[in-house]
């Protein structure tokens, strides 16, 4: 809750995480799986930390620029082959990530 993912939740999502934290104060254990799977990936988007979001957001613009740039006689690694190299460099995925998410 310290940072702030708390408040990027919906309604829903954090009325979802106080059933299940009743339902296992109360019965010692969530034994329902389709619950548990629930609650896992909304306890995964409470963990996720800027950081984590830019890296995310820099990948997805990284293939993205693959597939749109591809391999083919028009490609432009043909004239630009280091695009390629930087495409796979932790550093050049994160500034894609920062131009996404403030972008």
């Amino acid at each position: 809750m310290r940072n702030g993912n708390w408040s990027r939740l919906d309604s829903g999502e954090k009325a979802l995480i106080r059933c299940a934290l009743w339902v296992a104060r109360i019965r010692g254990s969530i034994c329902n799986m389709r619950l548990m799977v629930q609650v896992l990936g909304v306890m995964l988007r409470l963990v996720r930390n800027c950081r984590s979001r830019i890296v995310d957001a820099g990948t997805r613009r990284a293939h993205a620029m693959l597939q749109t740039y591809g391999d083919g006689p028009t490609s432009i690694f043909r004239w630009a082959p280091r695009l390629k190299v930087w495409l796979g460099d932790a550093g050049y995925v994160r500034y894609l990530g920062l131009l996404e998410v403030n972008g």
